[in-house]
């Protein structure tokens, strides 16, 4: 498979700007990643992540962009779009020659193991012990930074919604729900134990366009969160 060529690319920087310790306003220290990916467009861009550090503080804490952690994976150059349609076609019994024809056909390149890998990445995070690993979150950044930041994605592949929930701070995947459903009731059986106004989240990230589903989000989280939308694409 030939090596893919970004087209442009798109540089991002931390959302919120002020140290979480001390307010101090953060300064740009050294890009974090610069990834290719190729996304379900077929476009192919290079998405730069900058990290920042707090000028006062003396430690050794970056932040970066929650927009730039959740357009893909770690360690993959497909967007997360695309991992969701690859689970979604396989959930519709298509084989890996078929779901690589599909994919080529949009513009992307790929091979059938890179179909296997990705379905077995996107399924271990489906599958995974969303408790512990939610809350060793929760724990560790309030031992750190005294509260919660969290971001929520959702991708939508025909009727089959895939919810994500992120570590703002590192920009690790805690989970991903697979749902036919954006229903508020559903929603809260889904993420009421993890967003709620007796846990001290001060901020969520989330997806503006789809206003229902950010209203949602917002109704369930604590009075004094601040909702912020993923930077635009």
């Amino acid at each position: 498979m030939s090596k893919v060529e970004p087209k442009s690319v798109k540089v991002y920087k931390p959302e919120i700007m002020n140290c979480p310790k001390c307010g101090t306003k953060l300064v740009y220290v050294y890009t974090v990643s610069n990834k290719v990916i190729q996304f379900s467009s077929g476009r192919i861009m290079k998405i730069k992540n900058m990290g920042y550090k707090c000028p006062s503080c003396n430690d050794d804490l970056v932040y970066m962009s929650a927009t730039a952690h959740k357009m893909s994976f770690k360690g993959c150059t497909y967007s997360v779009k695309v991992v969701c349609m690859i689970d979604e076609l396989k959930s519709k019994h298509k084989s890996r020659d078929e779901i690589c024809d599909i994919l080529i056909s949009k513009g992307l390149e790929i091979s059938d193991r890179n179909v296997d890998i990705l379905y077995k990445k996107l399924n271990d995070y489906i599958n995974q012990d969303y408790d512990s690993i939610i809350f060793e979150s929760y724990k560790r950044q309030l031992d750190t930074f005294n509260e919660i930041r969290i971001c929520v994605d959702l991708i939508s592949i025909n009727d089959t919604y895939y919810i994500l929930l992120y570590d703002y701070f590192n920009g690790d995947i805690l989970a991903i729900w697979k749902t036919y459903s954006l229903d508020a009731n559903n929603l809260n059986n889904l993420l009421g134990k993890y967003i709620n106004d007796k846990l001290n989240i001060t901020y969520i990230v989330t997806v503006r366009p789809i206003v229902y589903f950010h209203q949602i989000i917002k109704s369930m989280a604590p009075s004094k969160c601040k909702m912020l939308s993923f930077a635009k694409f």
